[in-house]
């Protein structure tokens, strides 16, 4: 089978040999890395408030190894439904040494201290702090790559920290001794998160310029999983990962979110980076902090205050700029 046709919301869609390719794209004139990275970024929005609402019942690194089963699992079905070879003609040890090694990187040890961070900040808090991500793959992409870099750089590293303390920083009086280390914490944990999530995707991208989507989205998911496995062996771990993996009201969320998150999402944003510059990729994903905060004000009954709103705009033009 060379492709698998999908109708939905009136779009015609052919998925095979690693593309999704949009038929209404091409009329709009739409190019499709941007397309795919602004997906991503609304995908990515609605797992983080499904993963938010399920971190009150599990722990950071059992969340993110079921995630991640979940996405490892549908990859290999839908690779062997729609015929892309898991051993692809032309991939080098290399590749899959630096995909593996991708994966361990910005998804096994990223995502698990991003969902801790998420735990302590919550959705909309998160996000503020996830306006890092953009200037760090900038950044990378210009130490590992050679990509081009500006002076902007620095520019946007300063909105986004001020973004990060007008966002994140309460007053003395209004938060205990307690709080205030979570807060602390949540922003250490996040801030660690987007380095190594920025990390993880620039050493994958020489790769992703010409390897099959589908299997490098599934190799980094493979690379990922063997390392939570050992992590969630571990004697502290142990109980958290048996009740995650145990059937309950919690799948309720924590499946749909790791179907969106660690399925859809991931697919698409592979192709935002294979089909666009890291820069440009970067900053539409970064678009997703809008919708988390819409999103965590609706369903997580999160409090939308003019400061947080406030801080999302200044680092949203930080990510932004870093890309001139």
């Amino acid at each position: 089978m060379s492709g698998l046709w999908l109708h939905a919301a009136g779009l015609t869609a052919v998925v095979g040999n690693g593309d999704l390719s949009f038929a209404p794209l091409a009329g709009l004139g739409l190019d499709r890395g941007k397309f795919y990275s602004v997906a991503s970024a609304l995908l990515w929005a609605v797992a983080i408030v499904l993963f938010r609402a399920s971190g009150d019942h599990v722990t950071p690194v059992a969340l993110n190894l079921f995630k991640n089963c979940v996405g490892f699992t549908l990859m290999v079905l839908t690779m062997a439904l729609i015929g892309v070879d898991f051993a692809p003609a032309g991939s080098s040890v290399s590749d899959w040494l630096i995909l593996l090694a991708s994966g361990a990187i910005g998804i096994a040890l990223a995502d698990s201290l991003f969902f801790a961070s998420l735990n302590r900040l919550g959705a909309s808090g998160s996000a503020i702090v996830d306006c890092l991500y953009s200037p760090l793959v900038i950044a990378c992409a210009w130490l590992y790559l050679g990509e081009p870099v500006g002076p902007a750089l620095v520019a946007a590293m300063v909105l986004v920290g001020v973004a990060i303390v007008i966002g994140t920083w309460e007053p003395q009086s209004r938060l205990s001794g307690e709080a205030r280390r979570q807060r602390i914490e949540g922003v250490g944990l996040g801030i660690a998160a987007m380095a190594f999530m920025a990390a993880g995707i620039v050493i994958a991208k020489p790769v992703l310029e010409t390897a099959d989507a589908w299997w490098a989205a599934a190799l980094r998911l493979g690379g990922a999983v063997p390392v939570l496995v050992g992590v969630g062996m571990l004697p502290s771990q142990r109980r958290g990962v048996a009740a995650c993996f145990r059937p309950g009201r919690h799948w309720w969320v924590m499946l749909p979110g790791s179907v969106m998150g660690g399925y859809c999402a991931m697919i698409v944003w592979i192709l935002g980076f294979k089909y666009t510059q890291a820069g440009i990729a970067s900053v539409l994903n970064q678009t997703s902090i809008f919708f988390v905060l819409v999103l965590a004000t609706v369903f997580l009954k999160e409090r939308l205050t003019v400061r947080r709103v406030l801080a999302v705009a200044i680092g949203f033009a930080g990510a932004v700029l870093v890309s001139f």
